[in-house]
């Protein structure tokens, strides 16, 4: 950052090829210097997520299920509350050494608490200093938290109340992704999808009255909840959810365990939004990243407008840090304006690599004048199509620049690409990019909200569902879209505007690039290789088009 603005950003998986590559993250570091055209010597502070981190080894989704297989044999054997100070002086220590060993001073560095980062990065990318805003916070847990009620006002951020981990609703989420067989955090989004098929069930309901037996919301004080007497904490309570759900449905636990979360969270936003007086939110964490929830919260009648932090999850903390720094020290916060912050490659190194790989039999590349019109008329004919473009999108979600498009109208195209490429389990739906002078057409939008970046779901209008149906949830017909403006991303939505001039369709299905269990694509060698392993027809490279005939 500089000053408050953010200049760029990337996560360390997209470089190393690692899904949720955890660990050090020198080759990040690397990158987001040379993107910023500077050395580290140059670099004034350095902001740090998180000052004590209770696993420091969990660097792939394997060391996470080696932590939950241990959790649920025996939970005694669990590391038990965060490091005290010394020791987590000494992990600060370790976790700086690749900075401090190149020759940057220890006492520019700064570990920020995890919930104060998540909080900055709702409030700060929300960029609204001209009223109070509401910043709530929600996760598994952070330095010892797992919520927090904040004031932002006039570009600071006051604490109010913060609940601590023992308390964790979104640990429970957690816990249950790893009972049902799938990777915890990493795989809730699996449960959120299927929860619509059961959501209202006899069985889904027993479910939700169980889970919210555990929990209460103490009378004198509005802006927390609590566990019941005699529920132990969160991370005690693994074996109690196993008994108590062996033997149901898996759809029923599913749909009930997203009935609790929704209902237990609306109700704490409630309460705190009659206690503050304020009806304008901020909100970060991972628990936001569920986004049936979020569309929930939007729905609220005592809720005004929203802004649901871009990719809420612990990977954003590294923007919440740097400007939490920034607004110590006196500089301004700059809004958030999109992000399209990663690695941008010249034509030159594109078409570079484009002609290597034209070598191979069977690969034909082109260099069309108006590749934007030529990527429209391909979806229009139901072709699917990869675009790499641009600068790379931050965070969880592509935005057009690493994506995969196809027509949103064609019911087959879901089925299509599983095949192709992404393999997603058959009750996932995909998401739209929408452009935002049609988006209400398609969407039903309540409330103020910012939804530039797949965080918020909302109803569809019946009389326009066949036109997106792809792009929506084939049972309830929810979509989370991507809304674009020509200013976020003048390529991307051209693009649309041309598939719509030929369609009259103003939103094309967008879906991540990348391999199934890979993370998305980064460079075009990436891009390349994808496109080479699957079984896509059409690239998009750049300027380039590259096609197997």
């Amino acid at each position: 950052m500089d000053n408050g603005r953010l200049i760029t950003a990337i996560q360390e998986e997209r470089l190393s090829r690692v899904k949720n590559q955890g660990g050090t993250p020198r080759r990040a570091v690397d990158r987001v210097l040379r993107e910023a055209a500077t050395q580290l010597r140059d670099v004034d502070r350095v902001a740090v997520s998180t000052i004590r981190l209770r696993n420091t080894n969990l660097r792939t989704s394997a060391d996470v299920l080696s932590v939950y297989r241990t959790v649920f044999g025996d939970p005694r054997r669990q590391v038990s509350g965060e490091e005290g100070g010394e020791e987590a002086a000494g992990q600060q220590r370790t976790r700086a050494a690749f900075l401090t060993d190149a020759g940057y001073p220890a006492e520019n560095i700064t570990f920020v608490d995890h919930h104060t980062c998540h909080a900055a990065t709702a409030y700060f990318a929300r960029g609204t200093t001209d009223r109070d805003i509401l910043v709530l916070t929600n996760d598994g847990h952070g330095d010892g938290l797992c919520a927090t009620v904040s004031i932002g006002r006039g570009g600071s951020i006051k604490r109010l109340a913060a609940l601590p981990r023992a308390d964790s609703i979104a640990a429970l989420y957690s816990y249950v992704t790893y009972l049902l067989g799938f990777t915890p955090l990493e795989h809730e989004y699996k449960l959120m999808g299927m929860a619509p098929y059961a959501a209202g069930s006899k069985a889904a309901e027993e479910v939700c009255a169980y889970f919210e037996s555990l929990f209460e919301f103490p009378e004198d004080q509005p802006l927390l909840w609590a566990r019941r007497p005699g529920v132990p904490p969160t991370s005690l309570i693994a074996p109690d959810i196993e008994a108590a759900l062996r033997f149901r449905r898996f759809d029923a636990v599913m749909a009930g365990l997203q009935m609790f979360v929704e209902n237990t969270i609306c109700l704490w936003v409630e309460r705190v939004v009659a206690a503050t007086g304020i009806a304008d939110l901020a909100l970060a964490g991972g628990l936001f990243m569920n986004v049936k929830l979020n569309q929930r919260i939007n729905d609220l009648p005592s809720v005004r407008s929203t802004f649901f932090c871009p990719s809420a999850g612990d990977e954003s903390n590294s923007l919440g840090a740097a400007w939490s720094v920034c607004a110590d020290e006196a500089a301004d916060g700059r809004p958030l304006r999109d992000l399209y912050v990663g690695t941008d490659y010249p034509d030159a190194e594109i078409e570079r690599e484009a002609r290597a790989f034209a070598e191979r039999d069977g690969i034909r590349v082109s260099r069309p004048d108006e590749p934007a019109r030529v990527a429209a008329r391909l979806l229009a004919d139901h072709n699917v199509v990869a675009r790499f473009a641009g600068r790379m999108e931050f965070g969880a979600r592509s935005l057009g620049n690493r994506s995969i498009l196809a027509h949103p109208g064609n019911s087959e195209v879901r089925a299509l690409i599983n095949r192709m490429i992404k393999q997603r389990d058959f009750w996932m739906p995909f998401a739209p990019s929408v452009l935002a002078e049609h988006a209400a057409t398609y969407l039903e939008m309540p409330t103020e909200t910012g939804a530039e970046y797949m965080t918020v779901s909302f109803d569809t209008h019946a009389d326009v569902r066949g036109r997106i149906q792809a792009a929506a949830h084939p049972h309830d017909w929810t979509c989370r879209p991507q809304i674009l403006t020509r200013e976020a991303n003048p390529d991307y939505h051209r693009l649309i505007s041309e598939f719509h001039r030929l369609t009259g369709i103003g939103a094309v299905l967008n879906t991540s690039f990348n391999l199934h269990g890979y993370p998305i694509v980064e460079s075009p060698r990436d891009a390349l290789d994808v496109f080479e392993a699957s079984g896509l027809r059409y690239l998009m490279l750049g300027p380039l088009l590259i096609e197997k005939v």
